[in-house]
């Protein structure tokens, strides 16, 4: 499924589609440093993706998005959203190789969309688009960071809870206060995932907009 699904699913029937960061995090019942970390890596992604849509703009206004800018452009995005990795990770395990490929793949669904619809659509190229981006995003990245950082404290135990409000998916509801082996992952609508908003699972119609999180035991 493209990115432009991810849009779609995350924007459908409303005018804005973001909250402020600073509003985002709060249904989810996790401790202050972990809001605050999430908060901090969604700002970050937030100025990386506005970033590069003034990059496109600029390039656009003055004719320049032939096939060689396109993938300048693209190759931009990836070391921008890299740079935002950087904040979430917070764990010494050798988790760079998922970061990448997550980097690579993510920033092409995001480029691509960005092309199908800047001249159809201004929210493409909007800070409310970024903004929703960067939260969705920093709850993937941080969720996945979290596991980590379980493993290496010695956790066995992971458990699911979801924000409980009308807005949670029938298939999240159902895995809310499953609890599995931490090295084990929890099926959600028929989808594995290790962590919410899983960074290695490519199912936007579970991930995207999820602000489910995990506790540890």
């Amino acid at each position: 499924m493209s990115v432009l699904s991810f849009d779609e699913l995350n924007a459908l029937g409303k005018k804005r589609r973001s909250e402020p960061i600073e509003e985002y995090y709060n249904p989810m019942r996790i401790s202050r440093q972990r809001r605050q970390k999430r908060m901090e890596v969604a700002r970050k992604y937030r100025d990386a993706l506005l970033e590069y849509m003034h990059f496109v703009d600029d390039y656009a206004e003055y004719g320049y998005l032939d096939e060689p800018a396109t993938e300048l452009l693209r190759s931009s995005i990836v070391e921008l959203i890299e740079d935002a990795f950087i904040v979430a990770k917070t764990t010494e395990r050798n988790v760079d190789a998922v970061y990448r490929e997550y980097a690579d793949r993510i920033s092409k669904q995001i480029h691509e969309s960005t092309m199908r619809n800047k001249d159809k659509d201004a929210y493409f190229l909007s800070e409310d688009r970024a903004t929703l981006i960067g939260e969705d995003e920093s709850n993937a990245l941080c969720g996945y960071d979290e596991l980590q950082e379980a493993y290496s404290v010695g956790k066995s135990k992971k458990t699911w809870h979801t924000v409980g409000d009308k807005a949670v998916r029938d298939t999240h509801r159902a895995v809310d206060g499953k609890t599995v082996p931490l090295d084990k992952p929890f099926s959600v609508g028929g989808v594995e995932m290790m962590v919410p908003r899983d960074p290695e699972v490519d199912a936007p119609e579970e991930t995207s907009g999820c602000r489910c999180w995990l506790t540890f035991s």
